[in-house]
């Protein structure tokens, strides 16, 4: 079994796309020119008091704490759009992807028309490895941002949290994304050793929990013929996010190449299972027409 010839590495600039596009898209919203008349909103004390108080154990990485913050907030005012987006994120934070994706969703119930409900979908995509849906809510976040109420504030302060979380404090620019461009110019290059090398220091740059560095390695094995190798860092990648769809997928097709058709099957089985979880019908098809095919 080959690797699909639409590379897989090309997709990492949408994560970069996703981070920047949620921190500087709310950014903008508080220094653009506002439409006329904006929709003001009323805060109910308890509910703002709970939710400044979930911001607080947000900023301190407290997520648990900030849940039962937020969870307070949403009983004062069940349409608090901000306090499903604070709670989407903690969860995110805490790798409970299917927690944060029902945030996110219910605040798309609360508003369609809501910026943040997608950018947290966004981010929720990326970490299953679904990066075409990933870049798909980004641009619906995007082209939402103008609608928003006075209430984006808060929601600036989250986006700006968003950003300093997933990346470590670290910019898009850092040394981290300079090494993870560098290994992609490596891999289009088809110079895998090279990749492997930078990729290799990406890895000690990167922050705990962090699975992108491994996913980016492990292709660059793949590629080398080192598939030991590229199982290994898959499976690191999956111990630091178990939602990882595609990392599943990635390592079903190394031990696919390896002969071991049972665990092939088990993680490809996996893959799909948490595709049709998450609801991502595209990478669903792709994957069980996969499956198909393979038993043929």
């Amino acid at each position: 079994m080959k690797i699909s010839s639409k590379r897989p590495w090309m997709q990492l600039g949408y994560t970069v796309t996703i981070i920047g596009a949620t921190l500087f898209g709310f950014q903008s919203s508080l220094t653009s020119a506002q439409p006329p008349q904006p929709k003001l909103v009323k805060e109910d004390d308890q509910s703002h008091h709970f939710f400044e108080r979930g911001l607080r154990q947000l900023r301190n990485r407290n997520y648990q704490g900030a849940i039962a913050e937020f969870n307070q907030a949403i009983q004062f005012d069940p349409k608090f759009v901000e306090a499903y987006s604070g709670r989407g994120f903690a969860h995110l934070q805490l790798g409970q992807l299917p927690q944060a994706k029902e945030s996110y969703q219910q605040i798309l119930r609360i508003d369609p028309t809501s910026a943040s409900g997608y950018s947290g979908l966004a981010l929720v995509h990326a970490r299953l490895g679904d990066y075409e849906q990933s870049q798909e809510d980004t641009s619906r976040s995007a082209s939402m941002l103008s609608r928003q109420t006075t209430r984006h504030l808060y929601q600036s302060e989250l986006s700006l949290l968003e950003l300093s979380l997933a990346t470590a404090g670290k910019t898009p620019k850092s040394q981290l994304w300079q090494l993870i461009e560098q290994g992609y110019e490596k891999l289009n290059a088809q110079n895998y050793r090279g990749a492997v090398a930078i990729f290799s220091e990406a890895v000690k740059h990167a922050p705990d929990g962090s699975s992108r560095p491994f996913i980016d390695r492990g292709v660059a094995y793949f590629w080398l013929g080192d598939y030991r190798a590229a199982i290994e860092d898959f499976s690191a990648a999956i111990r630091a996010n178990p939602y990882y769809i595609k990392a599943y997928d990635y390592r079903a097709r190394a031990y696919q190449q390896m002969g071991r058709s049972q665990a092939a099957k088990a993680d490809l089985d996996r893959a799909i299972a948490l595709a049709q979880q998450f609801g991502n019908q595209s990478m669903y098809q792709e994957l069980v027409a996969r499956s198909q095919q393979a038993r043929q």
